[in-house]
Formats: C-alpha cells, structure tokens, sequence
C-alpha cells in the first residue's frame, strides 16, 4: 500500500501546479463586511434532486427461518454510489466508512480538498447520498496548508462509531514527508489518529497538553523519519464496540510482511504499543467486524471474499468470495463493512462498500485511472441465512422490481445554452443595480459544483444576465451568499479568486474542436471582486492583460445586498476577439462565483476561497480550457 501514497502524492502536486483563477474591482462606497453577517435575503442553492430506491414489492414473506441455511454466502452486485450534485465525477473517492442511524445510513470518506480531506453525506438507500459535505479538512486550497506534527498532509480511511452519545472516527495520517518534487513517495510513517464529534460533522482532534493531535495508534519510535526505506506505518483503520470494549484494528506495513493487528481497549484513547497487539490476518485495507446474528467475527479478506472466525483471528480461515468484478480491468480496494452504530452487523444481510475504478491501461502506472475511484457497494448473505432472499439497503426484499432502483445510471452534464440581448450604451447605467433590459436576456443559473479545485459543496450560487453591442460587452449578476468574505490578505491583483469575487470567461472565436483545449490570444477572463478592488483581466496562466483595455471602456460596481452582493460590469471587447462579435454570433462564455466561506484559518490567518460554482464548467478548469464554455448567442431583439 505504499503506491497509494506515491498516487495521492503526485495528485497534490498536480493540484498544487494547476491551480490558479481569475481576479478583479468595483466604484461604490459601501463594502460587503468581511467575516459573515447571515443574509437575511439569501436563498441557498438549488441541489440536485437525488432518487430514493423504490419500495413496489412492499409485503414479502422470507420463508421459515429453518430453511434460511445454505453452505456458501450469496451476494448481490448493487453497483455505484451517487453523490447529490456530483454528475461528472472526476475526484478520486476511497476509504469509506458507513454506519446506519435509525432509517438513514451516514457515510464519511476521502476525497481531495485539498490534500485529501473527510467529507459526509446521508442516504435512505445506500445508492444516493445527500447533503454532501467537507467535514475535516488541512486546507482546501494550495497557499495556506496547516500541518501538525503527525498529520502532514492527508487525512485517510476514516472509520467511525457512535458510542454513549460521541462519535469517534479512527482515520490514518502521515508524520513525515519529502516535498521534493522529485520524490516518489511524498509521505509516510502513517499512524492512527482520533477525532470526535457529537454529531457527526463538527469535528475535534484528539490532541496532547501542547493542542497537537496525537497518534492512539504510533509508529514505534524508533522506526520513525526513516528518509531510506519509507515504511507506509500503521493505518487504514476499522473499529467496532463490543461488550464494553473499542476493538480497534489497523494495518502494520513497517518492516516485514503486511499484517493486520487489533488494539483492545475500554477507552477509545488509550491502545498501548503496536507490539503488544495480535497479528489476525495478513494483507492491509480489510474491514473488520462482529456479527451479532450469527455470532461470527468477518473480515474481507484479500480475495475479495469473507472470512468467518469464532475468534478475533483469520489467518487460516476459509475464504468465502462475495465479488463478481473483473479485476484484471477494475482496481478495487479499501474494502469496509456497513454497520450499526457500534461497528457491528446486526441484519441478516449485511453490506459492504469499497473504493472502485478503472484499471490503467499502462503496467507501469497504476495511477492513470484515479479519478475515476466511487465508492460502489454490495448486499452479502452469510451461509447461515444463504437461502433467504437478500434484503436491499432501503429494507425491501431483492424481487426484481424492487432491485430495479439500485441500478446504475448515467449522469451527464450538457453545455449550457444562453442568449445575450443588443444594447445601446446608453440603455445600461453601470451602477449595481439591474436595468430593466437585462430582463430580455437569458437568465444564467450559476449552480454546478466544481469540486476539483474548490473541494468543498457551497449553498453560494449566482444569476446572471449578458447584453451586448459591437464595442461592450455587459453583465450584470446576483450572487447570493450568506457570509461575503474578503479577509484573505492578496499578494497580487490576480488573486481576486481568493476572494469572494464573480470570473466572467470570454471566447468569441468559439471553435473549440478538442477536449482540454487552452486558451489563447482571443480568449480571456473577467474578474470582479466584491471587495471593489480594481478589476482584472487576465488570460491563461494569470497573464494581467488589464492595461490592453483603456481604463474608460472598462467599468465595474458592485453593491451589497440582503442576500450577498451584486455585479455589474461593462467592458471594451478585446482587440484579438472583436471581429467575431457580430449578430447571431455563437460565443463562448462561462460564469464562476468565488465562494471564500471564513470557515478556515492557517497560522490564525484566512485561507481564501473554499468552493466554486460555475454555469457550465464542472471540474474548475475555466480558467485554461476553453471547450468547457457555455454557448451564449448574440442576438437583436
């Protein structure tokens, strides 16, 4: 399991070479507040809406208990999760951990923000999952990175129980690392640490006497910062709570083969040292639990099979294969059970949930197919209940028409479409407020989530309407956010995206013919801060373009309003894009909203946006590919 590190590695510093955004300013007086007044008149984004699975078969009779034996497990393929507002998911999932609460099934993983951080949601089904969340993040952006002393970059493989009213969630993190470019395995020396929560997304570290988060599970000290070998350490958690006890198992990849061991404790802090712990199984990244139907403890075992044991150990168990997947073409791993909220099984059948992707086409590199890890989960039948029809994760029988709900499906976004209106210039006072002729215009609805580089889902959101004539172009933009946040201290006018601020991205030639096609001398971005600072425009690679435009062809206002702040704005065509501004014109455009949340603080200072949202582009690559535009078309009326 060290590749994962190398993998998660070479993503952070991807991300850290990429991203930038575009910048800008305003004339009017009163400033948006920095810090977060609520909004009295703001109205939070519209989410997508996500399906329940269907109950149509509601009354079924299991059968006579007596009959329910069977002499090998049964399984059922459930297939993919869905995430509420994640169409297009290009954003690596893994590490997930599921407890049930009464009806509903709370769900806390890995995902990049920007080193990889916890994120939540919640789901009736199991398959959609709403009120998608960051919860524990170091830093969702690359200028401001809070590093302690054993956690210096990612957070991984949450697991998570609720015991006497507190949550705990057991996850891995990294006490050293190389941050030589050149390096291959970024971090290591993994060790099991805490946080704990009273209700599941407000988070606390478990900490020493000095407030720095301390390992319950340590790399034994004498094997730490070793530059030479690297070991990945101790991690990849899983927990559960039984008879009055946290029996806490982990991987222990340091010197020898890979093993799994448990810690037993009746606090959930104090474990003892790693060897003093029991060795039960080899392998790494394996749930483990206690199932109180029938008596068993389980692991996943390597094979992608069960392993049932009397006692907390698996080295010769029999292996009970539950998957039918075609690894030769799929990588799948960090394989977890769904549990009470104890960490056990409690239901006849049980499930389970694991990390799930395309397989790199290259032999030498595995990591090509990141992006595409989703979490993707299973219904298993023990032998002891083997006969019995499997029960779906929404407490339906598996008849074929109640399975029809858990089927996969294709979620897709499509470029936008949007008409600007002619104006004479002398029908748009560029003051914040909205002219009546905008009306005539296309409203543009800036709600899709980028979640690569803004990491986090926001209730921000912005509207938007375009005008036009042979010299400016015009737009004016409501953008609704409860806390306007300016605190983040710029180095540079292009920095405006670390703000809250408003990117207007302009592509008259509209030709794009291939996918990641870049920006070039016709196309550019338009940014607005809220904080009125001078606008900017910029082209790829934040090249201020700004003094190309006379000062008097361009304007910018902005005002605050009860429900966030407004924009409006009025600019000279670029020289390079002008000749193809004409009547019924296709253009490129897209819309981004900078949402800079206040929720997170480095070294006592801001750390700048948290999330974006955009009308057409979903992954937060604006600001250098031109094909993710929306068509907007320039029309007379």
């Amino acid at each position: 399991m060290k590749l994962y590190r190398v993998i998660a590695g070479v993503c952070a510093l991807t991300m850290l070479f990429c991203m930038t955004a575009c910048a800008s300013k305003t004339n009017d007086d009163d400033k948006p507040s920095d810090g977060g007044n609520e909004m009295t008149g703001f109205v939070p984004r519209e989410k997508q809406e996500m399906p329940t699975a269907e109950i149509v078969d509601k009354d079924y009779d299991y059968g006579d208990p007596s009959t329910w034996a069977g002499d090998e497990l049964t399984s059922l393929d459930l297939g993919h999760v869905y995430l509420q507002d994640v169409i297009e998911d290009d954003v690596y999932d893994w590490g997930h951990s599921v407890i049930k609460e009464g009806d509903t099934y709370r769900m806390w993983w890995c995902r990049p923000g920007f080193y990889d951080a916890i994120f939540y949601a919640e789901s009736k089904d199991l398959k959609n999952w709403v009120n998608v969340q960051r919860v524990i993040c170091l830093s969702p952006n690359q200028g401001n990175i809070k590093k302690f002393e054993n956690i210096k970059g990612m957070l991984g493989k949450p697991s998570v129980i609720k015991v006497d009213g507190t949550y705990y969630m057991y996850f891995e993190a990294p006490a050293s690392e190389d941050i030589s470019p050149s390096a291959t395995v970024k971090e290591w020396d993994n060790q099991v640490m805490l946080a704990t929560s009273k209700d599941g997304i407000d988070w606390t570290f478990y900490t020493d006497e000095n407030g720095e988060p301390t390992p319950v599970i340590a790399m034994p000290a004498d094997k730490m910062g070793d530059v030479n070998n690297k070991p990945y350490g101790v991690g990849q958690p899983s927990v559960f709570y039984k008879d009055g006890k946290f029996y806490l198992t982990y991987c222990y990849v340091i010197d020898g083969p890979n093993e799994i061991r448990v810690a037993i404790s009746e606090d959930p802090y104090n474990f003892g040292d790693p060897s003093t712990h029991e060795k039960i199984s080899v392998d790494n990244g394996r749930g483990v639990t206690y199932n109180t139907k029938t008596n068993k403890y389980m692991i996943i075992a390597d094979e992608y099979g069960i392993v049932e044991s009397d006692t907390l150990n698996f080295i010769n168990g029999e292996e009970q294969p539950f998957m039918d997947i075609n690894t030769n073409e799929k990588t799948v791993s960090f394989f977890e059970f769904v549990k009470n909220e104890h960490g056990l099984v409690d239901t006849e059948t049980f499930y389970i949930i694991h990390q799930y992707g395309e397989k790199s086409t290259d032999p030498n590199d595995w990591r090509v197919g990141h992006q595409t890890w989703d979490g993707y989960i299973h219904a298993v039948n023990p032998r002891a209940f083997a006969n019995r029809t499997i029960t779906l994760p929404n407490g339906a029988a598996a008849t074929e028409a109640n399975k029809a709900g858990y089927r996969d499906r294709s979620n897709r976004y499509t470029l936008p479409e949007g008409e600007a209106v002619y104006a004479q210039d002398s029908e748009v006072k560029v003051d914040g407020e909205k002219d009546a002729l905008y009306d005539e215009a296309t409203k543009i609805m800036i709600t899709r989530p980028c979640y690569d580089y803004g990491s986090n889902f926001t209730d921000s959101w912005g509207e938007a309407w375009v005008l036009w004539n042979e010299e400016y172009l015009y737009v004016y933009a409501n953008v609704y956010d409860r806390t306007p946040n300016t605190e983040y201290v710029k180095t540079k006018d292009e920095e405006s995206y670390m703000h809250d601020s408003f990117d207007i991205f302009v592509d008259t030639p509209n030709n794009h013919t291939e996918d990641n096609q870049p920006f070039g001398v016709e196309q550019y971005c338009i940014s607005a801060d809220s904080n009125r600072d001078p606008l900017v425009i910029k082209m790829m690679n934040e090249w201020n373009i700004t003094e190309d435009f006379p000062a008097s062809a361009r304007r910018y206002s902005s005002k605050t309003t009860d429900f966030g702040y407004t924009v409006e704005v009025r600019v000279t065509w670029y020289e390079f894009a002008l000749p193809y501004v004409q009547e019924n014109a296709v253009i490129g455009m897209d819309f981004q909203v900078n949402d800079a949340m206040g929720n997170e603080y480095y070294m006592d200072k801001p750390i700048g946006r948290e999330a974006i949202v955009a009308w057409s582009d979903h992954t937060g690559n604006a600001f250098r590919y031109v094909d993710r535009f929306g068509d907007m078309k320039l029309i007379k009326k």
